[in-house]
């Protein structure tokens, strides 16, 4: 019996959960553990510590542009490789900073190739080595950054029981060098045409229509053909380019270009000031530190899984079944935020807040490429990818002063509730424009 191979590009998929793994879930994701043991010893406040993150933030999205450019140019391969060597030697390095400026220094360095083994980059990879399923590969693939940090946060927080800090720093630069470079190197193929393959298309369910299960003697020769050519004919229509290859600049004049920007500024505004608050949050509410961790890693957990799911809604039933999905959590969250005090609304609002976030990272590509097209796909998901990760830093600080000023977190939650219901308009609105413009430019094509 002849065995079906494996399509090539899963191999990407497997390489994208990887780098993110490292990349993001252990490089990023450990930081918190860092605060108090280095505040202490340089003799600083948490504030002054965390401001490094600000700069890592900051630095990140205004090379966003560069790296879009850069990727047309040198691919991402080499971008890969040069982030994953840069990375690993800064976090090396912290671990030799005696005062918090040097700190600061290699802050700004780490901004610089933040990006060089993010969301951009291994969504540029998937994109292209899949036309179908495409939803269900990218949320995989950005599933490794959960799951990375589920994994490496209590290795991390162990090997600085049993060492100190610095010597933490060093296991992180050493163990992501040794797995970032020969996975980039030896895994990671740029495009599938490099090695005579094609983008991955899926016909399966197409082409069963077309079994007939009747007598052979019944069949209707003629029937078989309108079949067969209908058949054709949707499978043709499902893998075909984007309705629309738009330049940058004009894609930039389009309704749904800024629509869907401020949906997907809005959601990471909500997702990162929620991310790093909700432990505070839970605390002040009297739970005890094992019950906060279980909410966390609940969170961990739907927020690793939820990627897949919300990739595979998006392929098995559309753009607007993803959009109700992600609109139900958004709207949800904040609501069981205000009732957290009920033990049963905590475990709601870490699973819904979670599926929620993973709007920040799968249906970004997915969309861009529908709306816009191949063409300038890396440029225009780096001018998204820097607005969005600049709303993040406002909004991290943002949440601490609403509860600095008003002592609690519940003004935050009924904003973040009018928040939901703008995003929920915004992707509304962008899709039906966007629907008009399809339909307006094919009624043009066949006319």
């Amino acid at each position: 019996m002849e065995t079906k191979k494996i399509f090539y590009g899963w191999r990407m998929v497997a390489a994208g959960v990887i780098i993110l793994a490292v990349g993001l879930g252990m490089f990023t994701s450990t930081n918190s553990l860092f605060v108090i043991p280095v505040s202490e010893e340089f003799g600083v406040s948490r504030a002054q510590f965390t401001f490094h993150r600000t700069i890592i933030t900051l630095v990140g999205a205004i090379s966003m542009m560069v790296y879009g450019k850069l990727v047309q140019r040198i691919g991402v391969k080499k971008i890969m490789l040069m982030g994953a060597l840069m990375l690993a030697l800064v976090t090396f390095t912290y671990s030799f900073t005696q005062n918090l400026w040097q700190f600061y220094a290699l802050a700004f360095v780490n901004g610089m190739f933040l990006q060089a083994l993010n969301f951009m980059v291994i969504g540029i990879l998937v994109s292209d080595w899949f036309v179908d399923k495409k939803g269900l590969a990218t949320g995989i693939a950005f599933a490794g950054s959960g799951l990375g940090g589920a994994i490496m946060l209590p290795i991390v927080s162990r090997v600085m029981e049993l060492t100190d800090w610095r010597t933490a720093y060093q296991f992180m630069g050493a163990l992501g060098l040794a797995i970032l470079l020969p996975v980039i190197f030896f895994m990671v193929k740029e495009k599938p045409e490099k090695l005579g393959l094609e983008p991955y298309t899926d016909t399966n369910n197409d082409t069963n229509t077309n079994t007939n299960t009747d007598n052979d003697t019944n069949t209707n020769i003629e029937g078989n053909k309108n079949a067969n050519a209908e058949a054709s004919n949707k499978v043709a229509q499902k893998n075909k380019a984007p309705v629309f290859n738009l330049s940058f600049r004009k894609a930039r004049k389009t309704s749904r270009f800024w629509l869907i920007l401020s949906g997907f500024f809005l959601i990471t505004f909500f997702a990162a000031a929620t991310n790093t608050h909700t432990a505070p949050f839970l605390i002040d509410l009297g739970y005890s530190p094992a019950m906060v961790s279980a909410v966390v890693s609940a969170f961990m957990v739907a927020l690793t899984v939820g990627k897949i799911i919300l990739g595979y809604v998006y392929d098995r039933f559309g753009i607007m079944a993803g959009h109700i999905c992600i609109f139900i959590c958004c709207l949800t969250f904040p609501v069981a935020a205000l009732f957290s005090h009920i033990p049963a609304f905590t475990w709601v609002y870490a699973i819904t807040m979670g599926l929620a976030s993973c709007a920040v990272s799968v249906p970004v590509s997915i969309m861009l490429i529908r709306y816009f097209g191949q063409r300038d796909f890396p440029v225009i998901f780096s001018f998204f990818t820097m607005l969005i990760t600049l709303s993040a830093a406002i909004s991290v600080p943002l949440m601490g002063l609403v509860y600095d000023y008003t002592g609690s977190y519940n003004f935050a939650w009924y904003a973040i509730f009018g928040i939901s219901v703008a995003v929920t308009f915004c992707m509304l609105l962008a899709e039906l424009f966007y629907k008009r413009a399809a339909s307006a430019a094919t009624e043009a094509t066949t006319a």
